[in-house]
């Protein structure tokens, strides 16, 4: 059994720094409730009973730094393996993983501040993306993906118009960031605009919106009619040749609905039933004719008797009733 590895020296969890996604974290709105709790240590964020390296103990806060000390499991090996190596100052790096609001990602004063949050866990990592590593957790503690982060703080960041400009004849000449301005359809290097002529290219650009929705909407309740009606008819075939019974009609157009590709393998799969006149043999040869007594009955074949008894459970009850 590996030996139990000492403690080692406090990790810095947060000290206040912008991080890699372009926001900071104020110490004081971290909430160590919850990860009081539970201090686990994980490597890597990996949220599974094997990963667990150990806990935290000793958490601290001292002029908005936040740090813990780490205490590693030494009956587990690759937890000592990790612990030998930070011990030896090979590994330096933990990383926040945090769950949060959305609301309480505020852009204030040119800055990104996620103003609070709550503690879920803390990782040792071998190469974090900054000095500040975080990893960011939704409500169901499943780890956000960077894109999404990023898409997240973009979404905090206001676009509204930098500023307006009033000008001596009451007229309002507006300055728009650049990538608004070529979207409206100003010439490239246009910085200032008229109130009027902004106003217009919005209501004209609204205008093609609306359009390109209701040709999208038409597209698409085209594309559903004509999905429905192939459906009907793959059913009614399969009705007329005898794979389902009409009263299952409407199950099967729901299953092509949810599906249409196990819809087609479904009926693919059922067989279609012979006509009972196929079926009837005389004399050895397939002829047409009615099975009216129980000798019309013994001269079918086997699978054209099993076919008259599903088919016509009245008339063969009939056949063998004694009157």
């Amino acid at each position: 059994m590996p030996p139990k590895p000492k403690k080692n020296k406090a990790f810095v969890f947060n000290d206040g720094s912008k991080n890699s996604y372009g926001f900071i974290i104020p110490t004081s709105g971290i909430s160590l409730k919850r990860f009081n709790q539970n201090p686990v240590m994980l490597d890597s964020h990996y949220n599974s009973t094997q990963s667990v390296l150990g806990n935290w103990e000793n958490l601290k806060t001292d002029n908005g730094i936040l740090t813990g000390e780490p205490v590693f499991d030494g009956d587990d090996e690759n937890a000592a393996k990790i612990a030998r190596k930070v011990e030896a100052g090979y590994i330096k790096s933990c990383s926040m993983g945090i769950t949060f609001n959305r609301d309480d990602l505020k852009y204030v004063e040119g800055v990104l501040i996620l103003e609070k949050c709550e503690l879920y866990e803390v990782s040792i990592v071998a190469v974090p993306s900054n000095a500040n590593a975080i990893r960011l957790y939704n409500t169901d503690g499943e780890l956000l993906k960077e894109a999404e982060v990023q898409k997240l703080c973009l979404s905090a960041i206001p676009t509204e118009f930098d500023e307006v400009i009033p000008t001596n004849n009451n007229d309002m000449k507006i300055t728009l960031k650049s990538a608004i301005l070529l979207a409206l359809g100003f010439a490239a290097g246009t910085t200032e605009v008229d109130a009027v002529e902004l106003e217009e290219k919005i209501t004209g650009l609204s205008a093609k919106l609306q359009a390109a929705e209701l040709k999208l909407s038409q597209k698409l309740e085209a594309e559903e009619t004509a999905k429905l009606a192939a459906i009907d008819a793959e059913v009614d075939g399969a009705v007329k040749s005898g794979k389902i019974t009409a009263d299952k009609k409407e199950k099967f157009v729901n299953l092509g609905i949810a599906s249409p590709d196990l819809l087609t393998e479904t009926l693919a799969a059922i067989p279609a039933k012979a006509s009972l006149s196929a079926l009837v043999q005389k004399n050895g040869e397939t002829a047409v004719g009615e099975v009216k007594t129980p000798d019309d009955f013994q001269k079918l074949s086997l699978d054209a008797q099993l076919q008259f008894k599903q088919t016509q459970p009245e008339a063969y009850k009939q056949l063998f009733t004694k009157k």
